[in-house]
C-alpha cells in the first residue's frame, strides 16, 4: 500500500511539470520504447529469461502493490507455463516527466506446474486490465508496478 501511495506522489508532484520535460520526439521515443519493453516482458514471461527480467523490472516492483518482485518472479519463471501473452490493441500511455503510466488490456492464457502452490482454478485463460507504471532511471525505462484485474475470462 505505501508503494501505491508513493506512486501517486510521484505523479501529483511531477504532473505539474509535465509539459517543459518532454518533447514531442522524446514522447514519441519514450513511447516505442515502453511499448518494445512490454512486448518483451510478454516474451520472457512465455519463454523465461531472467536476465532480460531483471532489466526491464525496477528493484521495487510489485505486482498489484502486494506481490513483490522476488515472489513475481520466482512464480513467474518457475511455477508457471505460458502459452499467450499479448497486448490487445494500443498501450495508452501517459508521461509525468520522468514517469509514465501504460494502460492496455493483456490476454494471457497459462497453467501452473505440477505442485506449485496457488487457490483457485490451475489454468489461467483470460483478458486483464493492465496499467503499469514506468520510470526512467540512468536513461533506461523500467516498470515499478503493474496494477491488474481480470476482465474477461475465457473458456
Amino acid at each position: 500500500m505505501k508503494k501505491i501511495l508513493l506512486a501517486t506522489g510521484l505523479f501529483v508532484g511531477a504532473h505539474i511539470n509535465v509539459t517543459a520535460q518532454f518533447s514531442q520526439g522524446a514522447k514519441d521515443s519514450a513511447r516505442m520504447e515502453i511499448q518494445q519493453l512490454t512486448n518483451d516482458w510478454n516474451e520472457v514471461i512465455i519463454h523465461p529469461d531472467s536476465v532480460k527480467l531483471d532489466k526491464i523490472l525496477a528493484p521495487e516492483y510489485s505486482l498489484n502493490g502486494f506481490v513483490n518482485r522476488r515472489i513475481w518472479m520466482a512464480n513467474t519463471l518457475h511455477h508457471l507455463t505460458t502459452d499467450s501473452l499479448e497486448i490487445l490493441g494500443a498501450l495508452n500511455i501517459t508521461f509525468y516527466g520522468q514517469a509514465a503510466k501504460s494502460e492496455g488490456v493483456l490476454y494471457w492464457k497459462a497453467a501452473y506446474a505440477p505442485g506449485a502452490i496457488h487457490s483457485g482454478p490451475s489454468t489461467i485463460n483470460a483478458e486483464f486490465l493492465v496499467t503499469d507504471i514506468w520510470i526512467k532511471r540512468d536513461g533506461h525505462w523500467q516498470v515499478l508496478i503493474r496494477m491488474s484485474l481480470p476482465s474477461k475470462m475465457r473458456q
